[in-house]
Parts: structure tokens; sequence; C-alpha cells
């Protein structure tokens, strides 16, 4: 009997590699959420982190973005830069842009300037040595001559977001003159004479807007706007609280007030509780955008709204056509709208006996 030899063993398959869409799965998170969580963004939730880093120990991922950085490998990567980490206003924008750029195979890295010129500074010379791809910007100060001077030598293709730069950069922002014009014709239209504003950001295309806006809807029904009543210098909340008591305290005090900054109508509304006014009846008010404290005052807040989730979305797109050559290399502009949102904290002005006390 001839004997066979031994059947040649299979060589072994190679195991599948782990990639980051694997462990986005596991985690039931996109996967830019798992780019912001290796890279140490502050934006993500605790329990979010928790689920991205068992998935990764789970699945013993090793981040291949991470390890070509190291190796001076480029890398499909977006810089986000904004000023305020508390704002959730921009946790939406970041949203919105990471969910469009990480369709797109980009990770969206994210961080806070704090406001502060020289962490831009720094923050843009970071992302011009890392090879990023491209930035979305949201500058405190838009005349800082050296944040400018920065920001061209870069040669970034870069996006502003809610802000305007005398530089051949892409422009996402709300439509704020309209939606402040629009708020203050509605305070115009139930008899309001004295309308005050308070906001912040004076080096900014936002607060000229706003300003702005304020001042056509005033100047189409034919009346004056006091200086005194614009106090436009912080969107700090303790800022508003200092300011409402002083304007309350003015001898012709306003009517009526605009609060336009998210971090505002807590210092507006305890400036007012601490003056025993109450709002609508002594004060009408407006606050800017919505969140939980409009809704659940009371009464509720008017708000002039927007869509910051989409603002992040096209500041996104647009930033990708021009990596794409899609979009000339020249300014340009994208306008979302604002809406006026009618609650109860507005009511025809009220009569006033000499001194300014209501009657």
């Amino acid at each position: 009997m001839t004997s066979r030899p031994p059947p040649t063993p299979t060589p072994p398959t190679a195991p599948k590699r782990t990639t980051v869409h694997d462990v986005a799965r596991a985690a039931g998170v996109a996967i830019g959420t798992v780019s912001r969580v290796v890279n140490g963004a502050p934006t993500v939730t605790g329990e979010v982190r928790q689920r991205v880093l068992a998935a990764i120990e789970q699945l013993g991922w090793t981040p291949s973005v991470a390890a070509q950085g190291l190796r001076g490998m480029p890398a499909r990567m977006v810089g986000f830069i904004f000023s305020d980490i508390r704002n959730p206003l921009y946790s939406a924008m970041v949203k919105g842009a990471e969910d469009v750029l990480a369709e797109q195979g980009y990770m969206l890295v994210v961080a806070s300037s704090e406001g502060r010129p020289a962490r831009e500074l720094a923050l843009i010379e970071l992302f011009r040595r890392r090879r990023a791809d491209g930035l979305i910007f949201s500058i405190e100060d838009e005349s800082d001559a050296d944040v400018l001077r920065t920001l061209e030598a870069a040669r970034l293709p870069v996006v502003m977001l809610e802000r305007e730069l005398a530089l051949p950069t892409g422009t996402v922002g709300a439509d704020h003159l309209e939606g402040t014009r629009q708020a203050t014709r509605y305070l115009i239209g139930l008899g309001h004479r004295r309308i005050a504003l308070i906001s912040g950001g004076r080096g900014n295309r936002v607060a000229r807007d706003r300003l702005r806006g304020l001042e056509l809807a005033h100047e189409e029904a034919g009346l004056p706007v006091d200086p005194q009543l614009l106090r436009l210098d912080s969107f700090a909340s303790d800022y508003a609280l200092r300011e409402t008591q002083l304007l309350m305290d003015l001898p012709d005090p306003p009517t009526a007030i605009v609060a336009l900054g998210i971090h505002l109508l807590p210092g507006v509304l305890t400036a007012l509780r601490m003056k025993g006014l109450s709002v609508p009846g002594d004060v009408s008010l407006i606050a800017s955008n919505d969140s939980e404290l409009c809704q659940l005052a009371t009464p509720a807040i008017t708000v002039i709204r927007y869509d910051s989730y989409a603002l992040g979305r096209e500041a996104a797109l647009l930033l990708l056509r021009r990596l794409r050559g899609e979009q000339p290399a020249g300014a340009a502009r994208v306008s979302l709208p604002t809406e006026l949102v009618m609650r109860e904290s507005c009511a025809a002005r009220p009569h006033r006996q000499p001194g300014g006390a209501p009657s």
C-alpha cells in the first residue's frame, strides 16, 4: 500500500485589521467621536468617552491616524478653533461640522482659545505644524493684527464661523442683522421707545450686525437710539447683572431689553428680580437663540433663534468645497436665517410715573 504524503497545511488567514469604523460601530458613535476621544477633545461627554474607550480596549485597536502623525505622514484632519468651551452653541456647531467631515474621512480636532489672542496664535501654529488640511475658526477679535498675520502665513484653507476677516476666507454665519431688526420692530410695534441692547464682542461681525439691526428698526420708525441704552462690552452673566441694574437706575430706564448672548439671560433675570421688577409687566425681554432657561422661565422668554448645528454643517461643507477646488479661493459668505420665536416675555409698553417708576 502506497503511503501518501501528509497534506500541506493551509497557511493561517491573517486576522482582519480592526479599524476606526469597527470601534465606532461597537461604541454606537460616529467615527469623528472616536477621533475626538483619542485626541482628548473636551466636548465628549463622560458616558460617551467611556463607551469609546471600552470599545478600543475590547477590540485592541491602535489609532492608525495617530501613528501616521508620529511618523510625520499627512493625515486627513481639520482643525476647529472656538472661543468658549462653556457655550453650548459651539457644541452644536462642532457636531454639525463633525457629521459632515467624518463622512468624507476627515478627523475633526477641536480646541478652545478661551477668547485669548495668544492662545489663538498658538493653536493656528499647532494646526499648521500638524499639517491640517483646513481650519474652521471663530476668532475673538477680528481686528487683531498678530492673529491675522499668523493666519495668513499659515496658508491653510480657512472658513470663519460667525466671524468675518479682511482675508480671502470663507464665512458662515446667521443673519443677526435681520434677526435683531425683526425683534426691535416687534418691540416698537408694542409701543416701546426705550429699548436697551446688552451684548458683547464689539470687535466682530455678529456684534456689528446686531447693533445695526437695532439702529435700522429705529430709523424705519423715525426714532432715535439713546447711546445710554447700549451696553456692548461682554457676553458674561455678571456683566449683564451689573449693566441691567445700572440701566434700570437711569432717570428714564428702558421699558424693553434685548439681551443677545447665551450667558447674558441669567444675569438680566437676576438683576430684574433684585430690583423687584417683573417680566413683562415692568420690562419686556428678548434673548438670543434658545435654551432650556428660555423655555422654562416664568414667563417663557421670546428669542431670536437660529440653527447652530446647521452653522457647523455649512462651515464644513464650504471648507470641503474649497479643499476640492470647487469654491474659488476668494472671500465667500453663507448666511443662515434667524426667526423670532414669540413667547410671553413681551407686552405693551408700561406707563411710567415721573422718575421712571411704573404707574
